[in-house]
């Protein structure tokens, strides 16, 4: 997301996962020291301080379910007079699904410089018998994902409360805000 400066770009960028998360969860969203503005480096996001975030089932019988969100990213300069100078750009992101126990359901990574650095998911334990031909450690291939496609799923696949009547709107707008501004699919 672009903007005039630094801290503006940073704004851009951490509104729309604002919105997204408030589809589902009352959480907040943490940077790391000099996140709002430093430059020439990486920085963390977190989400309640790196802690999951507990998801409200429609189901009551339902397992609970949780959701822990991180991201890297850096703030850099743009190419091109018709854009704002500054944007955000992301360096990588997890997004798990977590039973309220701890026990990983399902994680969306990508961290680029690590062995494996393509987008990539993994299955959790929960979903594995004990004979199964699939590992958890396994890096299933995907393309990029964004939180807002997560989110989605939760509510959609994974009978998760929405806690706002406008969310599939607001999903909408904030993935296409997403699609726009990515610089890779």
């Amino acid at each position: 997301m672009p903007g005039r400066n630094p801290r503006e770009a940073v704004d851009a960028f951490i509104e729309p996962l604002k919105d997204t998360l408030s589809c589902l969860a009352r959480a907040k969203i943490t940077l790391s020291p000099g996140g709002w503005g430093e430059t020439v480096k990486v920085h963390a996001l977190t989400v309640n301080d790196d802690r999951p975030v507990r998801l409200q089932r429609l189901r009551l019988n339902r397992p609970g379910l949780m959701l822990r969100v991180g991201m890297q990213y850096e703030i850099v300069r743009t190419a091109g007079p018709d854009r704002p100078p500054w944007r955000v750009t992301t360096h990588a992101y997890a997004y798990e699904l977590q039973t309220v126990s701890g026990e990983l359901v399902l994680s969306y990574h990508w961290h680029p410089g690590s062995a494996v650095s393509t987008p990539h998911t993994h299955l959790g334990r929960t979903q594995l018998a004990p004979d199964a031909v699939l590992s958890q450690k396994a890096h299933h291939p995907t393309g990029r994902v964004s939180l807002e496609s997560v989110v989605r799923a939760c509510i959609t696949e994974y009978n998760v409360r929405p806690l706002r009547d406008d969310w599939d709107k607001t999903l909408a707008l904030r993935e296409g805000d997403f699609q726009l501004y990515r610089s890779w699919s």
